[in-house]
């Protein structure tokens, strides 16, 4: 088959696209040991996110306040608010995210080490993860930090999370210091994890 000059010229740049994506994501993967990020996958389902005023999760805002299911078999209900006057670690995760399950059993470690200096690290479940699945993911790495289940996604939309993991750093009066989008995984990822940490205990 004989293809138009337009035609071959149109499949060598989707070629060459492909190509340097591909490269770029290799480069990544090298130096982090795991792939960039987890996108949000598209659902069946149309999802209404409810967001807040333009530019409210920006660094040096007013975290929007929220309440959420908890994650556990006992139910209730978490607000953010409920949490002021602790430094607030919230990461955005799902069970079948990759990169969530590989720094999960050192976000526990990271609660663990912090909890008594007043750092609360939150956790939100996003829409398009199962509940049951989600329970399982608490179970299975020993989570001890509360987790909220963000039912219909309007957590999710109010800080304008595209990819998961997404980590917030929130200071003692609920203003956002810090944010993070992917995971922090070995010895860097942990340091840079500790540094943010320290800066918004002190």
């Amino acid at each position: 088959m004989i293809l138009h000059p337009r035609t071959r010229l149109a499949l060598f740049l989707s070629g060459a696209v492909l190509a340097g994506a591909a490269l770029v994501y290799a480069a990544i993967a090298r130096e982090t040991g795991q792939p960039p990020f987890a996108a949000v996958p598209t659902v069946s389902s149309p999802i209404t996110f409810t967001a807040g005023p333009a530019g409210v999760v920006r660094v040096g805002a007013l975290a929007p306040d929220f309440e959420a299911r908890l994650l556990r078999s006992g139910g209730g209900t978490l607000r953010l608010s409920d949490l002021r006057g602790t430094a607030v670690v919230m990461n955005f995760w799902a069970s079948w995210c990759v990169p969530c399950r590989a720094e999960a059993r050192d976000l526990e470690a990271t609660h663990q080490r912090y909890k008594a200096q007043g750092m609360t690290l939150l956790g939100v479940d996003i829409v398009q993860d199962d509940w049951d699945e989600a329970m399982a993911f608490v179970k299975e790495f020993s989570i001890t930090y509360p987790m909220v289940r963000d039912v219909t996604g309007k957590v999710t939309g109010m800080y304008q999370v595209v990819s998961i993991p997404s980590t917030f750093f929130i200071d003692r009066e609920g203003t956002i210091r810090d944010k993070h989008f992917g995971p922090f995984l070995g010895d860097l990822g942990q340091q840079q994890l500790r540094t943010r940490i320290q800066a918004l205990l002190k």
